[in-house]
């Protein structure tokens, strides 16, 4: 079965402005080998957050999306913040980003 992701059209756009990252590419962090993953929940809703450095944009990006049982809905992508790209990179030196 192959994953689908979806997004909402009007937050595409509204993200690629504002981000300059398109949500279309956000498959690029969801499918790094070295994605650390975290839950997060916003408004009651259980959401995932995933950091990736995707060699595309030569950046750790930040992936937020909602789980669903048909379809991944990316939310927001962005550049991770410095303090995010630091508890990344401490993450990639454990042993947890061990494939």
């Amino acid at each position: 079965m192959n994953t689908r992701y979806g997004w909402n059209e009007t937050k595409r756009r509204k993200n690629l402005r504002k981000h300059g990252l398109d949500l279309r590419d956000g498959w690029k962090v969801l499918e790094s080998r070295y994605r650390m993953e975290v839950d997060s929940t916003r408004d009651q809703e259980p959401r995932k957050q995933v950091f990736a450095y995707v060699y595309d944009v030569l950046s750790v990006l930040s992936l937020v999306y909602a789980p669903d049982k048909d379809t991944i809905q990316f939310i927001s992508l962005r550049r991770a913040s410095r303090n995010e790209r630091e508890v990344y990179h401490a993450w990639l030196d454990s042993e947890d980003a061990q494939p």
